[in-house]
């Protein structure tokens, strides 16, 4: 008889690592990170962990969280970072969450990424902040909710704007 670990071939840590590491995303971003021919089981997989109450599913506004109250309040900032993630899954080598106003870290290929959100209004606090963190080899990917932000922040290392939509779609500019 086999054991749970390898009907889901790891997958079941894989999946609570991803849910505790950035606390809430949407559901649609967890199935999205694993390959498409584990989809069925990783809805099974999902559904299961629910029950046992390990992770929590708000079907109302589709988030998966590691607890009630992160879903009460989502960081928006990290599930927009966690769209630009999905970008490079491909080659995506080793990924966790940061600390303010970092919202995650990645290693893709031989590059290695820090994705910052930038809320609206926030951009003089950011450049402050930011002074004192030096970009030490990362490129910077800074998530804008509208265009104009661009020009009133000036941090080290930005090498491409985006915007994500509503559907998770991630549009990328240069830094000017």
């Amino acid at each position: 008889m086999k054991t749970r670990e390898q009907i889901y071939n790891g997958e079941g840590t894989e999946l609570l690592r991803l849910i505790t590491t950035y606390h809430v995303l949407r559901y649609e971003q967890v199935i999205r990170f694993f390959s498409r021919s584990k989809e069925d089981s990783i809805k099974s997989l999902i559904t299961s962990l629910t029950k046992q109450g390990r992770i929590y599913h708000d079907k109302e506004r589709e988030l998966l969280s590691d607890t009630q109250e992160s879903a009460v309040s989502p960081d928006y900032g990290m599930i927009a970072a966690f769209w630009v993630l999905l970008d490079f899954k491909e080659a995506l080598v080793y990924h966790t969450s940061g600390d303010f106003p970092i919202k995650l870290h990645f290693f893709s290929n031989d590059e290695s990424y820090e994705v910052i959100y930038a809320g609206l209004n926030q951009e003089p606090l950011l450049n402050h902040v930011m002074e004192s963190i030096p970009c030490q080899d990362a490129s910077r990917l800074v998530i804008l909710e509208s265009e104009s932000q661009a020009s009133k922040l000036s941090i080290d290392g930005v090498v491409a704007f985006c915007i994500v939509d509503r559907n998770g779609a991630v549009s990328y500019y240069q830094k000017k």
